[in-house]
């Protein structure tokens, strides 16, 4: 289970949000006994509330809003047909920054050479160890380790949470430091932070977890907003002889691994932070970390070979006119990294393979028929499921920053395609791609309340958010998707891909949108 603060983060983020919300992002735990902690990620206010959806395969959904003109309703998932082409010309001006891809390798491979020598004596950044695929760090010290995302932001496009509000039950101050103010801001998680039943008597209140983040606000205008957030365990969960009521796993849980642990809390104190920062030798560091840098050419030729192996890979697959390759704009999509284009546009694109469950027989696609948005098709050597999801404005829960009467227009959608083999020993192959289709009809007047309604932010925002957008939504239809699960080798080519989109195991390999 991961720690409710992930949620608080995106709350933190919107300029409305409140802390006593807490109660309500505790209620969703429901009956789960771990308590975990997780690196916060960093992102402005409209690519929160204005991209699409991103879901990890198994993991908690993330709603994102796109927006589309009051038209038509996008078409369902793609049919046996091309679509058209339509010539897309995008409303928002290209971004000059490094792809994300490139951005989040070159850190990754840079970062440590950078900062360790500039660290306190003992300590340095190394891989999470998490056993999960990811691109994050650990802070390394004599007793243990922390989660460590260090990040900067230009000031006028910061995030003024820590400024303005303090994270429920939380310890927070400022002060004056050479060149601007330090914010400070740390908060213990205990047994009983939520509400469960789980943990032995009287240890409800047995700290388990922190997260502390130092965040520096230049004075100069100009200035980088330097923010780093720790996380990490400090002991380890006594649970009760019994499980809770309603329990139906293993009890007691198994210990969590690959987790940060450190029995001293935080490695790197607020003091230690603010000199780190002074130093010299820490503007390679700012330089390297700020998203609108150019990366080493060492990165991007990592890109080159990445691209030239995907291509040469999907080259005997792919039907003509469809190209796949890593995102070369900064506003793709986090973790979703593969871009499908075509003659009308481009899709977000993902996918995975999976050993068949041996206990499978045909005709149980869409858990016969049980499973919403969700039809089946027989082919060869097995069946296909087809999940069409649409976004639509409503569903930021500000009806009010969109032009009247469109709340409740399909702007984006994502479809996802997986074979289910008859062979019991086969391979399930499932491809996901997502996209927007209409641009967004933002009102003519900033809201006065909600999550649009901060006025450090420029009104409107762009009517296209920045994910891949292709008017016809799906690029690849169910009947392309048939024949290319059919192709030699189908199996081995996605593992290449895969593999050569995330050579040091970044990111999880299935993503899927709407």
């Amino acid at each position: 289970m991961e720690r409710m603060d992930e949620h608080e983060d995106v709350r933190r983020m919107l300029a409305g949000a409140v802390r006593a919300e807490e109660k309500q992002q505790r209620d969703i735990v429901g009956s789960a006994v771990g308590i975990a902690r997780r690196r916060r990620r960093r992102v402005r206010t409209y690519g929160a509330t204005a991209s699409g959806l991103a879901v990890a395969m198994g993991a908690t959904a993330m709603v994102w809003a796109g927006g589309g003109a009051p038209v038509t309703a996008h078409p369902g998932p793609a049919g046996s047909s091309t679509t058209a082409a339509t010539s897309v010309t995008s409303s928002t001006s290209a971004s000059t920054a490094p792809a994300p891809w490139d951005k989040e390798h070159d850190i990754f491979y840079r970062l440590p050479g950078l900062l360790d020598p500039l660290l306190p004596k003992g300590l340095s950044v190394t891989k999470n160890g998490a056993t999960l695929p990811n691109a994050d760090f650990w802070l390394a010290g004599p007793s243990g380790n922390n989660d460590f995302a260090l990040t900067v932001t230009p000031k006028d496009q910061r995030n003024r949470a820590m400024e303005d509000l303090c994270v429920a039950g939380g310890v927070c101050s400022h002060h004056e430091v050479p060149g601007g103010t330090l914010y400070i801001q740390t908060k213990n998680f205990t047994s009983d932070y939520a509400g469960n039943s789980g943990y032995a008597p009287g240890t409800g209140k047995q700290v388990l977890s922190f997260s502390d983040e130092y965040e520096f606000v230049p004075s100069a205008s100009d200035g980088m907003v330097i923010d780093v957030v720790l996380n990490g365990v400090v002991s380890h969960e006594h649970y009760a002889a019994e499980p809770p009521s309603g329990w139906q796993a293993q009890w007691p849980p198994r210990p969590d691994t690959g987790e940060s642990f450190s029995p001293s809390g935080d490695l790197l104190s607020a003091d230690a932070f603010q000199a780190l920062i002074a130093k010299p030798g820490f503007s390679a560091v700012t330089a390297l970390l700020n998203p609108s840098t150019p990366v080493d050419q060492s990165t991007v030729a990592r890109h080159k070979a990445a691209d030239a192996a995907i291509a040469a890979a999907v080259k005997p697959i792919l039907p003509s006119g469809l190209t796949l390759a890593i995102g070369t704009t900064a506003e793709n999509m986090p973790n979703s990294n593969l871009i499908l284009t075509g003659p009308s546009g481009t899709n977000l694109f993902s996918w995975t393979t999976q050993p068949q469950d041996k206990n499978w027989h045909h005709g149980q696609a869409c858990a016969a028929g049980a499973q919403p948005d969700c039809t089946s098709k027989d082919v060869s050597g097995g069946q296909i499921e087809i999940t069409h999801t649409i976004n639509d404005l409503g569903k930021s829960g500000a009806a009010d920053a969109f032009a009247p009467g469109t709340a409740a227009t399909p702007t984006s959608g994502g479809d996802v395609y997986k074979f289910l083999p008859d062979d019991p020993n086969g391979t399930i192959i499932e491809l996901a791609t997502g996209e927007q289709y209409r641009d967004i009809p933002w009102a003519a007047t900033r809201p006065t309340t909600g999550p649009y309604s901060d006025p450090h932010q420029t009104w409107p925002p762009p009517a296209r958010n920045g994910e891949p957008f292709n008017p016809g939504g799906s690029l690849l239809t169910a009947d392309q998707f048939a024949a290319l699960v059919q192709a030699p080798g189908i199996a081995d080519i996605v593992r290449t891909v895969n593999a050569a989109v995330d050579p040091v195991g970044m990111t999880a390999s299935f993503q899927t949108w709407n």
